[in-house]
């Protein structure tokens, strides 16, 4: 009998070890890693303790649905020898608990990597990095050099992770995680899932949530996944009808707009959101309660009522400054930032702000930027080398001195008279302003030689930015010349002009590609990101419609790869532009355009090298634009490419700031050797809110030669009838 019993026993004990080893092994499967980056905390130049800065800190996101298993932080180091033995340690903290220290001593100008262990129950899905530089007796040296810089700790330090989903409920109440988290490091894609037979109203659904997530998106963006016909290995956002089948989902049967959230029947350890109507207002109805939020706790489905959408007004964008009032700055700040700084280093004062890119203002006119600001009034600050530093989009506007500068103020204040400068009125030209704006404000300060380094590296000093600062735009109108890519890459116009994009027709082929969806997906995220409003009235139109009357009074905006050729060649019928397999072509431009050009003065087109380029670039992608032969005064923008593989590469470089930048005319061609090149092949035209008159005038002044032309005909015309009337009134006064 006992004989039996340790037979079982020693069975029992072979069966968990093998579960356990199955468990372990499911686990692992499970298990992926992620190494986060400083840059891709948005510290694309690392942490900098600059003077007596002895303390930084930095916060990093994981998804709601992610558990860590393994955590090890990774430090690039460098720091001047001149100082390094002053210092003691660099010490770390994680979330306020210390993961060890780095002796500096061991640092020197060249890049040293260091390694410190994170216990992963410290990690969270919001984290906080913490640094702190500690002397040898708690304090910082003094450096004679104030901008020697202490410690650089590199852009490429990292924070490396190994983490398993962790399986949630399914509840509607935490959206958009875990489908999405504007904040979260891991970089983990939004999907979307179509049926094959995606019809446009899904598809205007679609966008009308990629645009809300656009809203809602940091820095890093969103980037988009779409599927057709098949359900993701991990969570996602299914659009479709009542009763429709997705791989092995059939989605519920309802009357009415449906919001539910069920585990993936792929791993249910992820989630699927359905989004489900029959009909346009159906889904419409769905996407816009669903963009609302504020769900009960425990909510796993929702039947929506259908509702009315909001409407638009032109240049209502809530995120374009207006144009009827001056904008006080401090109405521009973001959520934690401040008008004040203390001490004698700290950062930039920093305003981010986005305008319509159609801004105008006659020649010798700019737009004012009133600053009201004050300087500490410490006596060992070096008032004659200390500024305040304006900048704009980059580029340096103005230094503001601390005290008013010329002869007769110096001899007041050599009398100890205040002769404080608080007041500037700098004038900005309108062509520094873009889509999307930052204006940044710096103290620049320094001390006096004799400074005591306790009074130097404190920070009970505070310079600030006054409550009633000011950027004045009222006296600019809205004038410009389309088509121009570079209006639609800053702010997404001519179609942002009705942030609801009411006027605005999306365009795809009959049956369109998963990465025809995504691109499009992607532009529909910049759309609001770049206006601050759900696109809310856009309408999509699948495959070339067969009346024009859909697209009368419409800009479109049309995603497509050359291989759809029937789609393409449609598009381009009445347009600068062909193709021909899997070439595009720009039409040469008739004799009597090429001199109506010469007498505009316009030697801006470039036809022929655009239509070279392109035939001598098997594989690229871009825009292209015109004006709508549908609609006088509209505009047709066509992302393209010359396969589908090319064209899902348009996110990425839209990211990318140099070949944002390089995107203007009416043709811009992307490839991965030569980076983008712009071209304008065909005549603008003007659009805007400017009178006949000031429109003529302008026009006088742009066209000077063709004026010109024009004013010595009409006074030969009017010399000859004068002539003509002189000489009949002549011969009757003889007679």
């Amino acid at each position: 009998m006992m004989g039996q019993l340790k037979s079982l026993t020693g069975l029992l004990c072979l069966l968990c070890i093998l579960c356990q080893a199955v468990y372990a092994k499911n686990l692992d499967s499970l298990t992926s890693s992620s190494d986060i980056t400083f840059s891709r905390m948005g510290l694309t130049n690392g942490i900098t303790f600059t003077g007596g800065q002895k303390d930084a800190g930095l916060e990093f996101r994981l998804p709601i649905d992610t558990l860590v298993s393994k955590a090890q932080l990774v430090l690039d180091l460098k720091t001047n020898d001149t100082i390094s033995d002053s210092l003691s340690s660099l010490a770390v903290m994680v979330n306020g608990q210390s993961v060890g220290a780095i002796p500096l001593n061991s640092v020197n100008n060249k890049k040293t990597t260091y390694e410190l262990n994170v216990p992963a129950l410290l990690v969270t899905s919001s984290n906080k990095l913490s640094f702190k530089i500690v002397g040898t007796d708690d304090q910082v040296t003094c450096i004679n050099d104030d901008t020697a810089s202490t410690i650089h700790m590199l852009p490429s330090s990292m924070i490396k992770l190994d983490y398993r989903p962790l399986n949630i409920a399914a509840d509607l109440h935490p959206f958009p995680q875990p489908f999405w988290d504007s904040h979260e490091m891991l970089g983990r894609d939004v999907t979307f899932v179509f049926a094959n037979n995606v019809n446009s109203t899904q598809v205007s659904a679609a966008s009308i949530l990629a645009s809300w997530l656009g809203i809602h998106a940091s820095y890093r963006g969103v980037d988009f996944h779409a599927l057709k016909g098949q359900l993701p290995d991990s969570n996602g956002i299914v659009f479709g009808k009542p009763g429709q089948t997705i791989g092995s989902l059939t989605l519920p049967k309802t009357a009415k707009p449906l919001l539910k959230v069920i585990p993936n029947p792929v791993d249910a350890n992820y989630k699927l959101l359905l989004v489900v109507g029959e009909s346009e207002s159906d889904l419409r109805s769905a996407v816009y309660r669903l963009a609302q939020g504020n769900f009960a706790l425990h909510t796993a489905q929702l039947e929506v009522k259908r509702t009315s959408l909001p409407q638009s007004k032109p240049y209502d964008a809530p995120r374009w400054i207006p144009t009827d009032k001056p904008v006080l700055l401090k109405d521009l700040i973001q959520d934690g930032q401040s008008m004040h700084v203390k001490g004698v280093w700290h950062n930039a004062v920093n305003f981010n702000f986005r305008a319509a890119p159609d801004l105008f203002l006659w020649n010798g006119k700019t737009i004012p930027l009133n600053l009201h600001y004050r300087f500490p009034s410490e006596p060992w600050i070096d008032e004659d080398n200390s500024f305040l530093n304006v900048v704009l989009n980059d580029q340096f506007l103005e230094d503001l001195m601390v005290n008013k500068q010329g002869y007769l103020e110096g001899l007041w204040r050599s009398l100890g008279i205040d002769t404080r400068q608080e007041k500037a009125q700098i004038g900005v030209q309108p062509y520094m302003l873009y889509g999307d704006n930052q204006l940044s404000l710096y103290f620049n300060l320094h001390a006096k030689p004799d400074t005591p380094c306790d009074v130097k590296y404190g920070d009970n000093i505070t310079s600030l930015i006054d409550d009633d600062s000011s950027l004045d735009l009222r006296g600019a109108r809205h004038f410009s010349f389309l088509p121009n890519l570079s209006f639609f890459i800053g702010a997404s116009f001519p179609y942002s002009r009705l942030a609801d994009y009411s006027e605005t027709v999306l365009l795809l082929p009959t049956n369109p590609t998963a990465a025809q969806l995504q691109t499009m997906l992607g532009l529909s995220a910049r759309a609001g990101a770049s206006t601050g409003k759900m696109i809310v009235r856009v309408q999509t139109h699948l495959g070339y419609p067969a009346g024009t009357n859909s697209l009368k009074g419409k800009n479109v905006l049309a995603v497509s790869s050359l291989n759809d050729a029937r789609f393409v060649d449609n598009l381009l019928k009445r347009s600068p532009f062909s193709s021909t397999g899997q070439t595009l072509h720009v039409k040469p431009e008739s004799w009597y355009r090429q001199v109506e050009n010469w007498l505009k003065g316009d030697f801006h087109t470039n036809t022929e090298q655009a239509d070279r380029y392109l035939s001598s670039n098997r594989n690229w992608r871009g825009f292209l634009s015109f004006e709508s032969p549908w609609q006088d005064g509209k505009v047709v923008i066509a992302a393209v490419a010359t396969s589908d593989k090319e064209l899902v590469k348009l996110h990425s470089d839209l990211n990318n700031s140099e070949i944002n930048a390089g995107i203007r005319g009416d043709l811009a061609v992307i490839t991965d050797n030569s980076g983008v090149h712009s071209f304008q092949t065909s005549e603008q035209f003007a659009t805007g809110q400017v009178s006949w008159y000031e429109k003529l005038i302008w026009y006088a002044s742009q066209y000077s030669s063709l004026f010109a032309i024009f004013m010595v005909l009409f006074s030969l015309f009017l010399g000859m009838v004068f002539f003509r009337l002189l000489n009949s009134h002549a011969r009757n006064r003889l007679k």
